[in-house]
């Protein structure tokens, strides 16, 4: 088959449903899916409670269970409903260019919900000394964000790494490193740490 994209506003040729760029931007979407979805409880179940019978605008009454938020409660059926690999959609699916649009509404608004309000980080040093010292060896980029949730509880969005990465404000270590199947460049955790201090508190500043 050759055709168009069927992305919004896309007429590139291609052999498949989506062009090469609009693939890349779903298979990052997608990436972000499966984190999102178990991140989501936080936001679903909120901590204020329930008002009390007959309570226009009171706080509730001691006991009551916390509501439930409906909207993300929603938005994680819909993720769920996502495909699991961007290429084999842009392959088999005539509607691939919907499948994009949805992909970047839901998970644009997941991540707004989980990682908008990131959490403060009191004391950065004490974090970089913990990460040097712990002399975690350069791994992909995912094992890299992974690693730096797990310690900092900072979450990097996919996107803003290889943002960094495309912008030159992070490096690999080397230039390909062959993994299962695939060759992958590794980074230090540290050195991602560093680079996502610093462009967070750019933003802090602006």
């Amino acid at each position: 088959m050759t055709g168009s994209c069927t992305a919004e506003d896309c007429r590139r040729l291609t052999t498949l449903y989506l062009c090469t760029e609009h693939i890349v931007e779903l298979d990052g979407y997608l990436e972000d899916v499966t984190a999102l979805i178990e991140l989501l409880d936080g936001p679903i179940t909120m901590t204020s409670v329930t008002k009390g019978p007959g309570q226009g605008n009171g706080s509730g009454h001691p006991g009551s269970k916390p509501p439930v938020n409906l909207d993300a409660l929603l938005l994680r059926a819909w993720l769920a409903t996502l495909p699991g690999r961007a290429h084999a959609e842009a392959m088999d699916n005539p509607e691939a260019g919907r499948t994009l649009y949805m992909a970047r509404m839901w998970v644009t608004r997941a991540r707004q919900l989980v990682w908008g309000n990131e959490a403060e980080v009191i004391d950065h040093e004490a974090i970089r000394q913990r990460i040097e010292e712990a002399d975690v060896d350069p791994v992909p980029p995912r094992q890299a964000m992974d690693y730096i949730r797990e310690k900092t509880k900072i979450i990097i969005k996919v996107d803003d790494f290889k943002n960094w990465v495309k912008l030159g404000h992070l490096r690999y270590v080397l230039d390909h490193v062959p993994t299962f199947d695939k060759a992958q460049k590794i980074y230090f955790p540290l050195e991602v740490f560093r680079v996502a201090q610093r462009m967070r508190d750019r933003r802090v500043k602006l």
